[in-house]
């Protein structure tokens, strides 16, 4: 075994109190350097305030809680900086290929490419194309993912990229200015936000597939049937479905009649619908009419071919124009009605037209047997002025001219038997022709109906030259008023002599009598909407209350005592409504000897619903005569009460 070795041996106890003097001189070197004051003092360090203590310790906790707070600001900062300043470099990247300029009608392809340019994958990857509302597709590759043009990619990994294919054909507006767009959301896989990407191509739609002309005559005289005609040819590769053509005619051009059918005529606007143009052919779209007596000038026809748009609105994609002159014309003349030459407006039943037919030779030579037509023909409004052969409007009986003539069926007739200055009208030779026209003073069917006046001129022969001329004027249309009549009625005992009211008969001063209105309404033709009758009752009456109705509403108002009785609509099938109600009458004495008032004159307000006019009429203001009454008749006159 080893040996151990040998412990020093302890030092003298001398020396062991002179080292530990060393040790406390320093520790007390420590503490002044610590604790000593300004002045060179020492403070009690055997009485330690314990206040001082906390304050260290609250020091402590505040720095502690500081840093605290900066950590976590900084990573703060740093989670917020990351999530939305977006990129130092490119996320999604996106571009549109394809054409700027546009041909309606022609097919066209647009590629949208796509790439995720970065060295670390992209999620959430949605991309959405946006067409205009115009856009026809006919090929989309890859097939979109949602409804529209949307496809949800998912996870895009890193620099992969992909294209979409869309190929179609613009049907808008040439002149229209657009865009395709692209739109892409992405998030990058160590992000916690989306970011968007878009690219844009811009269109002009400058060319279209489809020609057109209008082929018109070299001139034209007034009366000489003139043919429009216009040309529409597809030069495209592909079949034109649902068009729609439009000729815009000139003032004074009167069209032929327009048969029930695909052509409409609004206003001066002729409208035809074309089903389907084959590629690499055309269609012929024509109207034919005169030009009325008077025209002269330059006469332009515009005419356009194109599609509806999603809001009905038309979308030109061809347009054409065709001037010719019209030369001025033999014949002058025009009808004034009422004091107006306003082609359409309305005319009640009863009424009486005051028409004036002034006509004046403008040529240089002699017009030989001129003949006048003046056709008053009933058409119904609601079927595109379709004559009505069976329902006569005018009271021919009852027709008068201030000279001589002849009535052929539904026309006035002036010839040359009738004036000798029609044998041979001489130049700048005028005249003038009056007549009253009656109307029916009631509707005979349930038809809408008006009155249309067609004034026809036929020439034989110019000068030495013998032709045959017929010219005429834009027709004038009246517009048959609703036939709706009012009746306002007092009675005291029924037709069938019920007793109908109570208290004495003949009334008696301040005694109260009672007595039943009724108030009908009555009508043939047309629908009335927003109908209001109305009166006043005087102040010694009062309104006790509504008895019967067939229909809508009745109301008193008792600060301006007036009746009232409300319909909102009365159907053009439903021909009588009436409304009674009771009122009070208390004679005064002022009243005495006489026939008292029980109710104002009543008002009828209404709209006529087919033609688009208000409706006025009035009924009578009645008193205590009841003379359709046979039980009250001769009762009226209000007598004193003799005690």
């Amino acid at each position: 075994m080893k040996r151990l070795s040998k412990l020093p041996a302890p030092l003298p106890e001398k020396t062991q109190r002179q080292a530990g003097k060393k040790r406390d001189t320093e520790v007390e070197r420590s503490l002044r350097t610590i604790y000593e004051e300004e002045e060179g003092k020492m403070p009690d360090l055997t009485k330690l305030d314990r206040a001082g203590n906390r304050r260290w310790i609250w020091i402590t906790i505040a720095v502690s809680v500081f840093f605290l707070v900066l950590t976590v600001a900084a990573w703060a900062g740093f989670v917020f900086f990351k999530s939305f300043n977006g990129f130092s470099g490119k996320g999604l990247t996106m571009d549109v290929q394809g054409p700027e300029q546009i041909t309606l009608g022609q097919d066209v392809t647009y590629f949208i490419n796509y790439q995720n340019p970065l060295s670390e994958p992209l999620a959430s990857v949605q991309i959405r194309v946006n067409f205009p509302s115009d856009f026809v597709k006919t090929e989309v590759s890859p097939a979109p993912t949602e409804s529209g043009l949307v496809w949800s990619l998912g996870a895009l990994a890193a620099e992969e990229r992909g294209t979409i294919k869309i190929r179609g054909k613009f049907t808008g507006a040439l002149g229209t200015l657009t865009a395709v767009q692209a739109m892409a959301t992405y998030r990058p896989a160590s992000y916690s936000s989306d970011f968007e990407a878009m690219a844009t191509k811009k269109l002009s739609y400058d060319n279209t597939v489809i020609e057109g002309w209008i082929q018109v005559p070299e001139k034209a005289v007034p009366g000489d049937h003139v043919a429009i005609i216009y040309h529409i040819k597809n030069t495209g590769q592909d079949n034109l479905l649902k068009l729609e053509a439009r000729i815009t005619l000139p003032e004074k051009f009167t069209p032929d009649k327009i048969t029930v059918g695909s052509p409409v005529l609004e206003g001066r606007v002729f409208r035809k619908t074309i089903d389907e143009i084959v590629a690499g052919s055309s269609t012929d779209i024509g109207i034919t009419g005169v030009f009325t007596a008077g025209s002269g000038g330059d006469a332009k026809f515009s005419a356009e071919v194109g599609n509806l748009g999603l809001d009905g609105s038309f979308q030109s994609s061809q347009r054409a124009e065709a001037v010719f002159p019209v030369l001025a014309g033999d014949l002058s003349f025009k009808l004034v009605v009422n004091g107006s030459d306003q082609a359409d407006r309305s005319v009640a039943f009863g009424d009486t037209l005051q028409a004036s037919i002034g006509y004046e030779n403008t040529a240089n030579e002699s017009l030989k047997d001129v003949t006048l037509k003046l056709l008053l023909e009933p058409v119904n409004i609601n079927d595109q002025g379709k004559i009505v052969d069976k329902i006569a409007l005018i009271d021919w009986k009852r027709l008068q001219t201030d000279t001589s003539s002849t009535v052929q069926g539904n026309q006035i007739i002036w010839s040359p038997n009738d004036l000798k200055d029609f044998k041979e009208l001489r130049p700048h030779d005028n005249g003038t022709l009056e007549i009253s026209i009656p109307v029916i003073s009631a509707a005979t069917g349930t038809v809408p109906l008006a009155l249309r006046a067609t004034l026809v001129a036929e020439i034989q022969g110019v000068g030495s030259t013998t032709m045959k001329r017929s010219v005429q004027m834009p027709p004038l249309l009246f517009r048959l008023k609703t036939d709706a009549a009012l009746s306002s009625e007092v009675r005291y005992f029924s037709e069938e002599g019920a007793q109908l009211g109570d208290g004495p008969l003949p009334p008696k001063v301040g005694q109260a009598t009672r007595y039943r209105v009724t108030w009908q309404l009555d009508k043939h033709v047309h629908a009335l909407n927003d109908v209001r009758v109305s009166a006043v009752l005087p102040d010694h009456v009062a309104f006790l209350h509504a008895t019967t109705g067939t229909a809508g509403v009745l109301s008193f108002d008792e600060k301006t005592k007036t009746v009232t009785w409300t319909l909102n609509r009365l159907p053009a099938d439903v021909n009588h409504q009436e409304m009674e109600f009771d009122i009070v009458l208390t004679p005064t004495v002022t009243d005495d000897g006489r026939f008292a008032a029980l109710l104002g004159d009543t008002s009828l307000q209404a709209v006529d619903e087919d033609i688009k006019e208000t409706v006025v009429a009035a009924a009578r203001a009645l008193t205590t005569d009841l003379q359709n009454d046979d039980g009250a008749k001769g009762k009226g006159v209000v007598r004193k009460d003799v005690k």
